[in-house]
Protein backbone atom coordinates (compact mmCIF):
# COMPACT_ATOMS: atom_id res chain seq x y z
CA UNK A 1 0.00 0.00 0.00
CA UNK A 2 1.69 3.31 -0.86
CA UNK A 3 1.77 6.37 1.15
CA UNK A 4 1.20 9.76 -1.46
CA UNK A 5 3.10 12.44 -0.24
CA UNK A 6 3.24 16.24 -1.68
CA UNK A 7 7.10 15.05 -2.87
CA UNK A 8 7.86 11.63 -3.27
CA UNK A 9 5.96 8.59 -1.77
CA UNK A 10 7.05 5.17 0.32
CA UNK A 11 5.79 1.83 -0.38
CA UNK A 12 6.02 -1.18 1.64
CA UNK A 13 7.37 -4.14 -0.54
CA UNK A 14 7.82 -7.79 0.20
CA UNK A 15 10.99 -9.52 -0.97
CA UNK A 16 10.67 -12.92 -3.31
CA UNK A 17 13.91 -14.29 -2.22
CA UNK A 18 13.66 -13.72 1.68
CA UNK A 19 10.30 -12.97 2.53
CA UNK A 20 11.55 -9.96 4.44
CA UNK A 21 8.77 -6.17 4.35
CA UNK A 22 10.98 -3.46 3.39
CA UNK A 23 10.21 0.27 2.03
CA UNK A 24 10.65 1.83 -1.18
CA UNK A 25 11.16 5.30 -0.99
CA UNK A 26 10.91 7.37 -4.36
CA UNK A 27 11.02 10.83 -6.11
CA UNK A 28 11.29 12.70 -9.45
CA UNK A 29 14.65 14.52 -9.64
CA UNK A 30 14.05 18.21 -10.30
CA UNK A 31 13.12 18.93 -13.94
CA UNK A 32 16.33 21.47 -14.25
CA UNK A 33 18.81 19.04 -13.81
CA UNK A 34 18.57 17.14 -16.41
CA UNK A 35 19.82 19.84 -19.02
CA UNK A 36 22.73 19.18 -16.48
CA UNK A 37 22.76 15.49 -16.44
CA UNK A 38 20.52 14.45 -19.21
CA UNK A 39 20.96 10.74 -18.47
CA UNK A 40 18.91 10.81 -15.25
CA UNK A 41 16.25 8.48 -14.43
CA UNK A 42 12.58 8.80 -14.20
CA UNK A 43 12.60 7.94 -10.53
CA UNK A 44 15.39 8.39 -8.14
CA UNK A 45 14.59 5.11 -5.83
CA UNK A 46 15.89 3.80 -2.32
CA UNK A 47 15.19 0.63 -0.02
CA UNK A 48 14.77 1.15 3.71
CA UNK A 49 14.22 -1.48 6.37
CA UNK A 50 11.53 1.07 8.06
CA UNK A 51 9.35 3.70 7.23
CA UNK A 52 10.77 6.48 9.30
CA UNK A 53 14.06 6.01 7.25
CA UNK A 54 12.56 6.60 3.88
CA UNK A 55 10.21 9.34 5.18
CA UNK A 56 13.44 11.02 6.29
CA UNK A 57 15.40 10.29 3.19
CA UNK A 58 12.94 11.99 1.05
CA UNK A 59 12.72 15.12 3.17
CA UNK A 60 16.39 15.22 3.29
CA UNK A 61 16.26 15.27 -0.81
CA UNK A 62 13.81 17.79 -0.91
CA UNK A 63 15.36 20.29 1.02
CA UNK A 64 18.20 19.52 -1.15
CA UNK A 65 16.37 20.77 -4.37
CA UNK A 66 14.12 24.01 -2.50
CA UNK A 67 17.85 25.17 -1.52
CA UNK A 68 19.37 24.64 -5.06
CA UNK A 69 22.08 21.96 -3.53
CA UNK A 70 20.83 18.50 -4.80
CA UNK A 71 22.86 16.57 -7.11
CA UNK A 72 22.49 13.10 -8.54
CA UNK A 73 22.59 10.17 -5.20
CA UNK A 74 24.98 8.29 -7.11
CA UNK A 75 27.81 11.63 -7.76
CA UNK A 76 27.02 12.31 -4.22
CA UNK A 77 28.07 9.13 -3.19
CA UNK A 78 30.95 8.77 -5.50
CA UNK A 79 32.40 12.20 -3.69
CA UNK A 80 32.86 11.01 -0.48
CA UNK A 81 33.82 7.53 -2.01
CA UNK A 82 37.37 7.80 -1.64
CA UNK A 83 37.08 7.87 1.91
CA UNK A 84 35.26 4.54 1.67
CA UNK A 85 37.94 2.55 0.06
CA UNK A 86 41.19 1.42 1.69
CA UNK A 87 44.46 1.68 -0.81
CA UNK A 88 45.04 -1.75 -0.10
CA UNK A 89 41.17 -2.60 -2.09
CA UNK A 90 41.51 -0.66 -4.29
CA UNK A 91 45.06 -1.50 -5.79
CA UNK A 92 44.20 -5.11 -5.57
CA UNK A 93 40.97 -4.09 -7.96
CA UNK A 94 43.42 -2.37 -10.19
CA UNK A 95 46.18 -5.18 -10.40
CA UNK A 96 42.76 -7.66 -10.93
CA UNK A 97 41.34 -5.60 -13.84
CA UNK A 98 43.97 -3.77 -15.57
CA UNK A 99 44.48 -4.05 -19.02
CA UNK A 100 47.27 -3.06 -21.42
CA UNK A 101 47.18 0.28 -24.12
CA UNK A 102 45.12 -2.33 -26.87
CA UNK A 103 42.85 -3.48 -24.43
CA UNK A 104 44.20 -7.30 -23.36
CA UNK A 105 44.04 -7.57 -20.24
CA UNK A 106 47.67 -8.51 -18.62
CA UNK A 107 49.66 -11.58 -19.02
CA UNK A 108 49.54 -14.24 -15.86
CA UNK A 109 53.21 -12.96 -15.34
CA UNK A 110 52.96 -9.39 -14.84
CA UNK A 111 49.72 -9.86 -13.20
CA UNK A 112 51.84 -12.09 -10.14
CA UNK A 113 54.66 -9.49 -10.35
CA UNK A 114 52.34 -6.65 -9.49
CA UNK A 115 50.70 -8.78 -6.48
CA UNK A 116 54.36 -9.68 -5.40
CA UNK A 117 54.92 -5.70 -5.19
CA UNK A 118 51.97 -4.95 -3.24
CA UNK A 119 52.22 -7.61 -1.31
CA UNK A 120 56.09 -7.03 -0.01
CA UNK A 121 56.43 -3.49 -0.85
CA UNK A 122 53.35 -1.64 -0.79
CA UNK A 123 50.71 -2.88 1.45
CA UNK A 124 52.73 -3.45 4.38
CA UNK A 125 53.20 0.52 4.17
CA UNK A 126 49.62 1.94 2.65
CA UNK A 127 47.43 -1.00 2.87
CA UNK A 128 44.97 -0.10 5.65
CA UNK A 129 44.65 3.55 4.83
CA UNK A 130 41.79 5.37 3.13
CA UNK A 131 42.51 6.30 -0.46
CA UNK A 132 40.87 10.13 0.47
CA UNK A 133 43.55 10.25 3.41
CA UNK A 134 46.77 8.96 1.86
CA UNK A 135 48.98 12.79 1.68
CA UNK A 136 52.75 12.86 0.03
CA UNK A 137 53.79 12.29 3.16
CA UNK A 138 52.74 8.93 3.13
CA UNK A 139 54.63 8.44 0.30
CA UNK A 140 57.70 9.48 1.61
CA UNK A 141 57.43 6.98 4.46
CA UNK A 142 56.95 4.29 1.94
CA UNK A 143 60.02 5.18 -0.08
CA UNK A 144 62.10 5.31 2.88
CA UNK A 145 61.45 1.87 3.74
CA UNK A 146 63.10 1.04 0.50
CA UNK A 147 66.36 2.45 0.68
CA UNK A 148 69.54 2.38 -1.71
CA UNK A 149 72.86 0.85 -0.79
CA UNK A 150 76.05 2.98 -1.40
CA UNK A 151 76.48 1.61 -5.11
CA UNK A 152 72.50 1.51 -5.96
CA UNK A 153 71.51 -1.42 -5.10
CA UNK A 154 67.81 -1.66 -5.09
CA UNK A 155 67.28 0.89 -7.35
CA UNK A 156 66.03 -0.93 -10.03
CA UNK A 157 63.04 -2.41 -8.17
CA UNK A 158 62.30 0.50 -6.16
CA UNK A 159 61.61 2.17 -9.51
CA UNK A 160 59.77 -0.87 -10.75
CA UNK A 161 57.22 -0.44 -7.21
CA UNK A 162 56.66 3.62 -7.78
CA UNK A 163 56.16 2.82 -11.34
CA UNK A 164 52.54 0.90 -10.24
CA UNK A 165 52.43 3.03 -6.97
CA UNK A 166 52.21 6.15 -9.78
CA UNK A 167 49.71 4.20 -12.04
CA UNK A 168 47.09 3.31 -9.23
CA UNK A 169 46.78 6.85 -7.87
CA UNK A 170 47.08 8.03 -11.93
CA UNK A 171 43.64 5.64 -11.95
CA UNK A 172 42.57 7.32 -9.21
CA UNK A 173 42.63 11.15 -10.60
CA UNK A 174 41.90 10.50 -13.95
CA UNK A 175 39.02 7.73 -14.46
CA UNK A 176 35.24 8.49 -13.93
CA UNK A 177 33.11 7.20 -11.88
CA UNK A 178 30.04 8.52 -13.33
CA UNK A 179 28.37 11.13 -15.84
CA UNK A 180 29.11 13.99 -14.11
CA UNK A 181 33.00 12.65 -14.57
CA UNK A 182 33.34 12.60 -10.57
CA UNK A 183 36.79 10.55 -10.07
CA UNK A 184 37.99 9.09 -6.82
CA UNK A 185 40.69 11.67 -6.22
CA UNK A 186 41.41 14.96 -7.52
CA UNK A 187 45.00 15.16 -7.73
CA UNK A 188 47.50 12.25 -6.83
CA UNK A 189 49.91 12.51 -3.62
CA UNK A 190 52.61 10.86 -5.17
CA UNK A 191 54.89 13.99 -5.84
CA UNK A 192 58.30 12.29 -5.79
CA UNK A 193 59.85 10.73 -8.34
CA UNK A 194 62.28 7.58 -7.88
CA UNK A 195 65.25 7.53 -10.66
CA UNK A 196 66.07 5.06 -13.09
CA UNK A 197 69.23 3.31 -11.85
CA UNK A 198 72.60 4.68 -13.39
CA UNK A 199 72.65 2.27 -16.36
CA UNK A 200 77.04 1.96 -15.70
CA UNK A 201 75.73 0.21 -12.68
CA UNK A 202 73.05 -2.04 -14.24
CA UNK A 203 75.29 -2.88 -17.40
CA UNK A 204 78.40 -2.25 -17.13
CA UNK A 205 80.39 -2.72 -20.53
CA UNK A 206 81.51 -6.64 -21.40
CA UNK A 207 84.76 -7.03 -23.76
CA UNK A 208 84.69 -9.78 -25.99
CA UNK A 209 87.56 -11.44 -23.55
CA UNK A 210 85.04 -11.04 -20.62
CA UNK A 211 82.29 -12.79 -22.93
CA UNK A 212 84.73 -15.43 -23.64
CA UNK A 213 85.51 -15.94 -19.79
CA UNK A 214 81.50 -16.32 -19.12
CA UNK A 215 81.47 -18.62 -21.66
CA UNK A 216 83.93 -21.32 -20.59
CA UNK A 217 83.07 -20.58 -17.12
CA UNK A 218 79.22 -21.45 -17.75
CA UNK A 219 78.04 -25.14 -17.43
CA UNK A 220 78.77 -27.09 -20.87
CA UNK A 221 74.80 -27.99 -20.97
CA UNK A 222 74.21 -23.86 -20.27
CA UNK A 223 77.11 -22.33 -22.03
CA UNK A 224 75.31 -21.40 -25.69
CA UNK A 225 73.60 -19.26 -23.63
CA UNK A 226 76.50 -16.54 -23.72
CA UNK A 227 76.87 -16.19 -27.29
CA UNK A 228 72.88 -16.27 -27.83
CA UNK A 229 72.33 -13.69 -25.32
CA UNK A 230 75.27 -11.68 -25.34
CA UNK A 231 75.99 -11.92 -29.35
CA UNK A 232 72.33 -12.28 -30.54
CA UNK A 233 71.10 -10.58 -28.40
CA UNK A 234 68.19 -12.12 -27.48
CA UNK A 235 66.31 -11.97 -24.27
CA UNK A 236 66.62 -14.82 -21.86
CA UNK A 237 63.56 -16.05 -22.05
CA UNK A 238 63.43 -16.64 -25.89
CA UNK A 239 66.60 -18.48 -25.11
CA UNK A 240 65.03 -21.12 -22.39
CA UNK A 241 61.62 -20.87 -25.03
CA UNK A 242 63.88 -22.49 -27.42
CA UNK A 243 63.15 -25.97 -29.26
CA UNK A 244 64.74 -28.22 -31.69
CA UNK A 245 62.24 -27.28 -34.69
CA UNK A 246 63.49 -23.26 -33.75
CA UNK A 247 66.47 -23.58 -35.02
CA UNK A 248 67.44 -24.42 -39.00
CA UNK A 249 71.70 -25.05 -39.48
CA UNK A 250 72.55 -25.26 -42.88
CA UNK A 251 74.11 -29.07 -44.10
CA UNK A 252 77.70 -27.39 -43.95
CA UNK A 253 77.25 -25.28 -40.54
CA UNK A 254 77.81 -22.00 -42.89
CA UNK A 255 75.08 -20.66 -41.09
CA UNK A 256 71.20 -21.22 -40.03
CA UNK A 257 68.06 -19.70 -38.87
CA UNK A 258 66.77 -18.81 -35.29
CA UNK A 259 63.37 -18.38 -35.10
CA UNK A 260 61.89 -16.61 -32.21
CA UNK A 261 58.27 -17.08 -31.48
CA UNK A 262 57.95 -17.68 -28.22
CA UNK A 263 59.09 -16.95 -24.67
CA UNK A 264 59.42 -19.01 -20.88
CA UNK A 265 58.23 -16.73 -18.25
CA UNK A 266 58.08 -18.35 -14.44
CA UNK A 267 54.82 -18.06 -12.79
CA UNK A 268 53.42 -19.04 -9.71
CA UNK A 269 50.64 -21.64 -9.51
CA UNK A 270 48.38 -21.03 -6.20
CA UNK A 271 47.15 -24.62 -4.37
CA UNK A 272 43.74 -24.24 -3.43
CA UNK A 273 44.02 -26.88 -0.60
CA UNK A 274 47.04 -25.33 0.96
CA UNK A 275 46.76 -21.67 0.25
CA UNK A 276 50.62 -22.33 -0.85
CA UNK A 277 51.83 -22.48 -4.64
CA UNK A 278 54.67 -23.89 -6.45
CA UNK A 279 56.52 -22.09 -9.16
CA UNK A 280 56.58 -23.07 -12.63
CA UNK A 281 57.36 -22.43 -15.91
CA UNK A 282 54.53 -20.84 -18.51
CA UNK A 283 55.73 -21.07 -22.49
CA UNK A 284 54.24 -18.11 -24.04
CA UNK A 285 53.61 -15.61 -26.70
CA UNK A 286 56.72 -13.22 -27.11
CA UNK A 287 56.81 -9.67 -25.13
CA UNK A 288 55.80 -8.02 -28.20
CA UNK A 289 54.88 -8.11 -31.55
CA UNK A 290 58.28 -6.81 -32.48
CA UNK A 291 59.91 -9.93 -30.64
CA UNK A 292 58.60 -12.90 -32.69
CA UNK A 293 61.85 -12.69 -35.64
CA UNK A 294 64.06 -14.53 -37.23
CA UNK A 295 67.97 -14.36 -36.72
CA UNK A 296 70.37 -15.03 -38.97
CA UNK A 297 73.27 -17.32 -37.00
CA UNK A 298 76.97 -16.61 -37.96
CA UNK A 299 78.74 -19.71 -39.12
CA UNK A 300 80.90 -19.70 -35.87
CA UNK A 301 77.73 -19.85 -33.52
CA UNK A 302 76.52 -22.95 -36.22
CA UNK A 303 78.96 -25.01 -35.19
CA UNK A 304 78.74 -24.60 -31.82
CA UNK A 305 74.60 -24.69 -31.62
CA UNK A 306 74.84 -27.92 -33.67
CA UNK A 307 77.57 -29.75 -31.03
CA UNK A 308 75.08 -28.70 -28.32
CA UNK A 309 72.17 -30.14 -30.12
CA UNK A 310 73.91 -33.25 -30.61
CA UNK A 311 75.13 -33.41 -27.38
CA UNK A 312 72.13 -32.57 -25.17
CA UNK A 313 69.24 -32.13 -26.86
CA UNK A 314 66.53 -35.12 -26.93
CA UNK A 315 65.73 -36.23 -30.95
CA UNK A 316 62.40 -34.63 -31.28
CA UNK A 317 61.07 -30.75 -32.86
CA UNK A 318 59.77 -29.83 -29.68
CA UNK A 319 62.68 -30.79 -27.46
CA UNK A 320 63.51 -27.36 -25.47
CA UNK A 321 67.59 -26.65 -26.30
CA UNK A 322 68.58 -26.22 -22.90
CA UNK A 323 66.75 -28.60 -19.67
CA UNK A 324 67.54 -29.72 -16.40
CA UNK A 325 69.91 -32.68 -16.55
CA UNK A 326 67.81 -35.56 -14.83
CA UNK A 327 64.20 -33.97 -15.97
CA UNK A 328 65.01 -33.05 -19.44
CA UNK A 329 62.07 -30.72 -19.21
CA UNK A 330 62.84 -26.85 -19.65
CA UNK A 331 65.36 -25.27 -17.84
CA UNK A 332 63.84 -23.43 -14.64
CA UNK A 333 65.03 -19.80 -14.50
CA UNK A 334 66.49 -19.88 -10.85
CA UNK A 335 68.52 -23.20 -11.84
CA UNK A 336 69.96 -21.05 -15.05
CA UNK A 337 70.29 -18.07 -12.77
CA UNK A 338 72.65 -20.06 -10.41
CA UNK A 339 74.62 -21.25 -13.23
CA UNK A 340 75.19 -18.07 -14.54
CA UNK A 341 76.08 -16.61 -10.99
CA UNK A 342 78.81 -19.20 -11.02
CA UNK A 343 80.27 -18.59 -13.90
CA UNK A 344 80.16 -14.58 -13.26
CA UNK A 345 82.75 -15.26 -10.91
CA UNK A 346 85.58 -16.20 -13.37
CA UNK A 347 85.06 -12.16 -13.80
CA UNK A 348 85.61 -10.54 -10.59
CA UNK A 349 84.98 -7.13 -12.74
CA UNK A 350 81.30 -8.43 -13.30
CA UNK A 351 80.60 -10.06 -10.08
CA UNK A 352 81.74 -6.71 -8.33
CA UNK A 353 79.00 -4.97 -10.45
CA UNK A 354 76.52 -7.50 -9.88
CA UNK A 355 75.69 -7.69 -13.89
CA UNK A 356 72.77 -9.77 -14.80
CA UNK A 357 72.33 -12.15 -17.25
CA UNK A 358 69.71 -10.05 -19.07
CA UNK A 359 72.70 -7.41 -19.33
CA UNK A 360 74.26 -9.06 -21.79
CA UNK A 361 71.40 -8.26 -24.45
CA UNK A 362 72.71 -4.80 -23.99
CA UNK A 363 76.11 -6.06 -24.36
CA UNK A 364 75.07 -7.55 -27.52
CA UNK A 365 72.88 -3.96 -28.40
CA UNK A 366 75.81 -1.62 -27.84
CA UNK A 367 77.67 -3.81 -30.60
CA UNK A 368 75.36 -4.26 -33.23
CA UNK A 369 75.25 -0.51 -33.32
CA UNK A 370 78.89 -0.51 -34.23
CA UNK A 371 77.95 -2.85 -37.40
CA UNK A 372 75.22 -0.41 -39.15
CA UNK A 373 73.78 3.05 -38.76
CA UNK A 374 70.53 1.36 -39.38
CA UNK A 375 68.55 1.94 -36.06
CA UNK A 376 65.65 0.06 -37.77
CA UNK A 377 67.68 -2.68 -38.63
CA UNK A 378 69.10 -3.05 -34.95
CA UNK A 379 65.50 -3.06 -33.30
CA UNK A 380 64.39 -6.05 -35.98
CA UNK A 381 67.43 -7.85 -35.01
CA UNK A 382 66.48 -7.05 -30.97
CA UNK A 383 63.10 -7.71 -31.42
CA UNK A 384 61.66 -3.88 -30.31
CA UNK A 385 58.91 -1.79 -31.60
CA UNK A 386 59.37 1.86 -30.07
CA UNK A 387 60.82 3.65 -32.73
CA UNK A 388 62.99 7.22 -32.43
CA UNK A 389 61.23 10.42 -33.52
CA UNK A 390 63.69 9.85 -36.90
CA UNK A 391 63.05 6.12 -37.64
CA UNK A 392 60.12 5.87 -39.89
CA UNK A 393 62.50 6.79 -42.62
CA UNK A 394 64.94 4.32 -41.99
CA UNK A 395 64.18 0.80 -43.86
CA UNK A 396 65.90 -2.57 -42.72
CA UNK A 397 67.40 -3.51 -45.78
CA UNK A 398 69.01 -6.94 -46.20
CA UNK A 399 72.57 -5.10 -46.62
CA UNK A 400 72.34 -3.80 -43.23
CA UNK A 401 71.19 -7.25 -42.07
CA UNK A 402 74.30 -8.41 -43.74
CA UNK A 403 76.84 -5.75 -41.88
CA UNK A 404 75.03 -7.16 -38.22
CA UNK A 405 76.02 -10.63 -39.50
CA UNK A 406 79.06 -10.28 -40.53
CA UNK A 407 80.20 -8.42 -37.43
CA UNK A 408 78.63 -11.05 -35.35
CA UNK A 409 80.81 -13.55 -37.12
CA UNK A 410 83.82 -11.38 -36.21
CA UNK A 411 82.28 -11.11 -32.73
CA UNK A 412 82.37 -14.81 -32.48
CA UNK A 413 85.95 -15.41 -34.04
CA UNK A 414 87.59 -12.84 -32.28
CA UNK A 415 87.29 -14.90 -29.34
CA UNK A 416 90.53 -17.01 -28.47
CA UNK A 417 89.04 -20.06 -26.99
CA UNK A 418 91.68 -22.65 -25.66
CA UNK A 419 90.49 -26.60 -25.99
CA UNK A 420 88.79 -28.19 -22.47
CA UNK A 421 86.99 -31.33 -21.37
CA UNK A 422 83.67 -30.01 -21.54
CA UNK A 423 83.93 -27.53 -24.71
CA UNK A 424 84.61 -28.20 -28.22
CA UNK A 425 87.07 -25.66 -29.96
CA UNK A 426 84.91 -24.13 -32.72
CA UNK A 427 87.17 -21.31 -33.93
CA UNK A 428 90.61 -22.56 -34.87
CA UNK A 429 89.98 -26.58 -34.54
CA UNK A 430 88.18 -26.29 -38.18
CA UNK A 431 90.22 -23.76 -39.80
CA UNK A 432 93.01 -26.40 -39.00
CA UNK A 433 91.66 -29.26 -40.75
CA UNK A 434 90.88 -27.16 -43.82
CA UNK A 435 94.36 -26.45 -44.02
CA UNK A 436 94.46 -22.69 -42.56
CA UNK A 437 96.60 -21.28 -40.16
CA UNK A 438 94.99 -18.86 -37.23
CA UNK A 439 96.78 -16.19 -37.99
CA UNK A 440 97.41 -13.32 -40.30
CA UNK A 441 100.97 -13.18 -42.12
CA UNK A 442 102.43 -10.07 -40.76
CA UNK A 443 103.57 -9.12 -44.53
CA UNK A 444 101.33 -7.63 -47.10
CA UNK A 445 99.98 -9.83 -50.09
CA UNK A 446 101.39 -7.45 -52.90
CA UNK A 447 101.93 -3.95 -51.76
CA UNK A 448 100.89 -1.74 -49.53
CA UNK A 449 97.28 -1.05 -50.74
CA UNK A 450 96.80 -4.55 -50.89
CA UNK A 451 95.78 -6.14 -47.18
CA UNK A 452 94.13 -9.77 -47.20
CA UNK A 453 90.96 -7.63 -45.10
CA UNK A 454 90.50 -5.65 -49.08
CA UNK A 455 91.52 -8.87 -51.60
CA UNK A 456 88.94 -10.80 -49.03
CA UNK A 457 86.07 -8.18 -50.08
CA UNK A 458 86.86 -8.26 -53.58
CA UNK A 459 86.53 -12.05 -53.20
CA UNK A 460 82.81 -11.55 -51.72
CA UNK A 461 81.97 -10.13 -54.52
CA UNK A 462 82.74 -12.86 -56.82
CA UNK A 463 80.82 -16.15 -57.51
CA UNK A 464 81.68 -19.46 -56.51
CA UNK A 465 84.02 -20.36 -59.67
CA UNK A 466 85.73 -17.22 -59.79
CA UNK A 467 86.63 -17.31 -56.11
CA UNK A 468 88.16 -20.71 -57.01
CA UNK A 469 90.21 -19.68 -59.56
CA UNK A 470 91.39 -16.56 -58.16
CA UNK A 471 92.86 -18.38 -54.90
CA UNK A 472 94.28 -21.23 -56.88
CA UNK A 473 96.43 -18.70 -58.40
CA UNK A 474 97.85 -17.02 -55.55
CA UNK A 475 100.92 -18.58 -52.95
CA UNK A 476 99.84 -20.79 -50.33
CA UNK A 477 101.15 -17.91 -47.33
CA UNK A 478 98.62 -15.41 -50.05
CA UNK A 479 95.84 -17.61 -50.33
CA UNK A 480 95.53 -18.77 -46.13
CA UNK A 481 95.90 -15.04 -45.51
CA UNK A 482 92.50 -14.38 -47.05
CA UNK A 483 90.83 -17.53 -46.32
CA UNK A 484 91.52 -16.17 -43.03
CA UNK A 485 89.87 -12.79 -42.55
CA UNK A 486 86.57 -14.63 -45.15
CA UNK A 487 83.82 -15.52 -43.27
CA UNK A 488 84.00 -19.47 -42.32
CA UNK A 489 80.79 -20.54 -44.59
CA UNK A 490 82.45 -19.39 -47.42
CA UNK A 491 85.65 -20.22 -46.80
CA UNK A 492 84.58 -23.81 -46.29
CA UNK A 493 82.68 -23.72 -49.53
CA UNK A 494 85.89 -22.49 -51.65
CA UNK A 495 88.25 -24.80 -50.23
CA UNK A 496 85.51 -27.88 -50.57
CA UNK A 497 85.94 -26.42 -54.28
CA UNK A 498 89.40 -26.44 -54.95
CA UNK A 499 90.01 -29.71 -52.60
CA UNK A 500 87.77 -31.91 -55.59
CA UNK A 501 89.48 -30.33 -58.52
CA UNK A 502 92.72 -31.52 -56.44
Amino acid sequence: MGNRRNFGSVNARTSKSTGHKYYEARYRPPIEARAKWPNLPQYITKNFPQRHMAEAWLSEAKSEIDDGRWIPPVIASNRSAAFQVTFGEYAANFVENRRKKNGEPLAITTKQKYEQYLRDYLIPVLGNKLMGGITPKDIQAWADTMPLGAAGEGGAIKRKVWELLRAIFNHAVETPLDMDGTTLLTKSPVLIEVSKPCSDVAYGNVSAEELETLYQAMTPRFAPVIYLIGIMGMRPGEVTALQRQDIVLADDLSGGIIHITKTAKPIRVPDSETGGGHRDILIGRPKTRGSVRDLEIPASLAGILDKHIRTYVLDAPDSFLFTGERTHTVVDDQRLRNAWYNARRSVPRLEQRGLRLYDLRHRAASVVKTYTNSDKTIMKVMGHTQLSTDLHYQHAIDSENAKILEGMEHDIRGLHRSPNSEKVVYEDAPRQQLGMTSQLPATPIDDAESTPELMSEYVKSMPLNTQVAFLEAMTDDVRTAILNVLPFGVAKKILAHISEKA
